[in-house]
């Protein structure tokens, strides 16, 4: 049973803040551009309208993909308890992640602050929604990222530091649940202590609501609730949630149900191995 010890070392604060200059930009209809070499989880580069960029997400931190960045693929190894080959396996996993996740038009937040990098072209740090759905928020809860970063005070939104407390609950949420690159971890996500009672009254959303509660109902000695959604009950706007699922789809789900298990998936148009690797530890079928 979980004790009541790792709810109180929870929300881990990046010490990293986003320049004060430089005006918010909201770019609609933005499309991924999958045929370029600086292309991973939380970096890749995409177009809007006659303009191209490569952007750098804010808060998170993918695993790396090559081998080559020796440093930060052993630092990487190191923070979430995994080998070095385990990084780049997870690294590939957020990558197809991230490409199914933008697989339609998609709306990209920024005030062009410079992203350091590998690559020679400038590079943006940005926010990224599809859907109603942050892909930071996404990659997390996926077990595909850890937070990690910029922080961004990005207008219509909780102040940066808050969206970093939500996020690090999800990502303790995605440690114990065993997901993505966690689930061949040998250790926790490292935590700093804040008072349960103070996270809860700080509204930091439903997300802190669904982990708090699940958390506290360990301690109690009920039994957990699962987050994974479930597909034969789910409804199009819920199944329009999940990495590359538009409304085509959803409806083609659901006059395919009931499903088994996620194999099944693969009689779905629309849907193939790729994506049913993405679609495996966000969904259930009970």
């Amino acid at each position: 049973m979980l004790l009541l010890f790792p709810l109180l070392l929870m929300l881990f604060l990046v010490p990293a803040y986003a320049a004060k200059s430089g005006a918010w930009e909201i770019w609609d209809d933005c499309r991924l551009e999958t045929n370029n070499k600086y292309f991973d989880g939380d970096s890749f580069h995409v177009s809007h309208g006659a303009e191209s960029a490569i952007l750098r997400l804010y808060f998170v931190d993918a695993p790396e993909i090559e081998s080559g960045y020796g440093g930060r693929v052993a630092e990487q190894a190191t923070y979430f308890h995994v080998t070095n080959a385990e990084v780049g396996t997870a690294g590939r996993t957020a990558k197809e992640f991230t490409e199914q996740f933008l697989a339609g038009p998609f709306r990209v937040i920024t005030r062009r602050q410079v992203a350091p990098g590998a690559s020679r072209g400038e590079r943006y740090y940005a926010i990224v929604e599809s859907n109603g759905r942050r892909l930071d928020a996404a990659l997390i809860e996926a077990g595909l990222a850890r937070v990690s970063g910029e922080i961004a005070d990005y207008p219509e939104a909780s102040a940066g530091q808050k969206t970093v407390q939500e996020l690090r609950l999800g990502e303790q949420k995605a440690a114990n649940s065993r997901r993505g690159v966690w689930v061949h971890s040998s250790g926790r996500v490292e935590q700093s202590t804040v008072q349960v009672g103070d996270a809860v009254k700080a509204g930091f959303g439903k997300l802190v609501d669904k982990v708090v509660g699940t958390v506290v109902s360990k301690v109690a000695g009920t039994k957990e609730t699962d987050a994974r959604l479930n597909l034969n009950t789910a409804t199009i706007a819920e199944l329009e949630s999940l990495p590359g699922i538009g409304p085509k789809t959803a409806e083609t789900i659901i006059q395919a149900r009931p499903f088994k298990n996620v194999g099944a998936l693969a009689e779905v148009r629309g849907i193939g191995p790729k994506k049913i690797a993405v679609l495996r530890d966000l969904v259930r079928f009970e």
